[in-house]
């Protein structure tokens, strides 16, 4: 999973960010034993998406970091040769009801203010911008958005 998070961090994000930066932010953060402790995480969950035994697309998410009813959407991320093809909503549908089971009643995630194609997704999934935040990647400062979603109202609204 390191190797896979790595490939697809750099190719979504090495127009907009230095090399020096890019690595500085994969080695810290897509380590084999960064990525083994958030998969033991009784707190996170990971989604796989795989063919022939092989990782095309992962989510993880982290539940009760400000409350026990908020869950942080760390990434989802879809090899580049598979994107378009509903992967990332079907890793969402597995967040979303993980989420659920857990009691969560907000999602919250953070984008790169210049991804637009991730911020579009996450639109039309029903996320709503809420504000910005300081993302370092490296030693370059970037703006993330942030975006949230009212899990209350989503699943009351799926009962219907």
């Amino acid at each position: 999973m390191s190797d896979f998070a790595a490939r697809v961090f750099r190719a979504t994000y090495s127009s907009d960010t230095e090399a020096a930066d890019l690595d500085a932010y994969i080695n810290k953060n897509f380590s084999t034993e960064r990525q083994e402790a958030e998969i033991a995480d009784l707190s996170a969950a990971v989604f796989l998406a795989t063919v022939d035994d092989l990782i095309i697309g992962y989510a993880h998410v982290v539940v009760g970091l400000a409350d026990s009813s908020s869950a942080l959407l760390n990434r989802i991320y879809i090899d580049t040769e598979w994107r378009g093809r509903g992967l990332a909503n079907d890793l969402l549908d597995a967040v979303l009801s993980e989420s659920k089971q857990r009691g969560v009643t907000r999602l919250e995630l953070t984008v790169f203010e210049r991804n637009e194609r991730a911020i579009a997704f996450y639109q039309r999934a029903g996320f709503a911008a809420t504000g910005n935040t300081t993302f370092a990647v490296g030693e370059d400062l970037q703006t993330d958005l942030v975006m949230e979603m009212d899990l209350g109202e989503r699943f009351n609204s799926s009962k219907t």
